[in-house]
């Protein structure tokens, strides 16, 4: 079984394509699951250069999910996702939000330290101005909090604090592990996000060296391209697949009305 649970639309406005560009994409793959994981909206305007609006959910992206999932039901299964963020102050919101809406799966992710976008190309020169050992234990020790605050079920990008390319000056081994075992703890799942290979950084999420602590403690994986147009859906996944392969013992974590199950992974056949 083949699945890509990470995509983004037009509507984040950060991407472009909707939603059926993303699953006819996966469609001419031969995927048997695509899910739709639009970046959450947020209260009081919070990033929203970075996201669709509450309106936007209620009157575009949900509509268009339901009669898309339908329209296909009989070639692939659509899951319905969100990519929720983990931001101090905002857990409530977030919680009723996913509590008020069907979905099949949460994706959560660390995008800021305090107000610092740190993934955001345009804040990217505050590395330079700051302790990068310092930035790589703030943003686990959000990892940590996010994976215990229990609003989610796959943790995404799980090192994207490497992102453009920063690397710390020691090892962190210690505070990845720590993290990891919160993780576990919680049930979780992380994702093998392919993204990566398409930032400065040039390397999958998460490196191998977390990858090995994740095949030690038994954590699942499952797939995402982070697709921020229709042409990534699915991209470098052969790669991914060797990695499930070797890290988790080739099966993949897949979704239903957010109940988790674990499947063997197919092969990616070129399109």
């Amino acid at each position: 079984m083949i699945v890509d649970y990470h995509t983004h639309t037009f509507l984040c406005k950060h991407a472009e394509g909707d939603v059926d560009d993303y699953v006819l994409r996966a469609l001419e793959l031969g995927f048997d699951e695509i899910g739709c994981s639009e970046h959450i909206p947020m209260p009081g305007g919070f990033d929203e250069k970075h996201r669709m609006s509450l309106e936007e959910y209620v009157n575009i992206y949900a509509p268009s999910v339901s009669e898309i999932r339908e329209r296909y039901k009989s070639r692939i299964r659509v899951r319905r996702g969100i990519e929720a963020d983990f931001f101090p102050g905002t857990e409530d919101w977030v919680r009723g939000f996913i509590k008020e809406h069907d979905f099949d799966f949460v994706i959560g992710s660390v995008h800021f330290l305090g107000s610092w976008g740190f993934d955001d190309i345009v804040f990217v020169h505050q590395y330079s101005e700051r302790d990068v050992d310092s930035v790589y234990e703030q943003y686990f020790q959000a990892v940590r909090k996010s994976a215990a605050s229990g609003l989610f079920d796959v943790i995404a990008h799980c090192d994207l604090v490497k992102k453009f390319g920063h690397r710390p000056t020691k090892s962190l081994r210690d505070l990845a592990w720590e993290t990891l075992r919160e993780i576990k703890k919680a049930g979780l799942c992380i994702e093998i996000n392919t993204s990566g290979l398409r930032k400065p950084v040039k390397e999958i999420y998460p490196s191998d060296s977390i990858l090995e602590m994740i095949r030690e403690l038994a954590i699942p994986l499952t797939l995402g391209s982070d697709a921020h147009s229709p042409g990534d859906v699915g991209r470098d996944f052969d790669r991914a697949v060797a990695l499930i392969e070797r890290y988790g013992g080739g099966h993949i974590a897949v979704f239903e009305g957010r109940e988790r199950r674990e499947v063997r992974v197919s092969r990616v056949v070129p399109a």
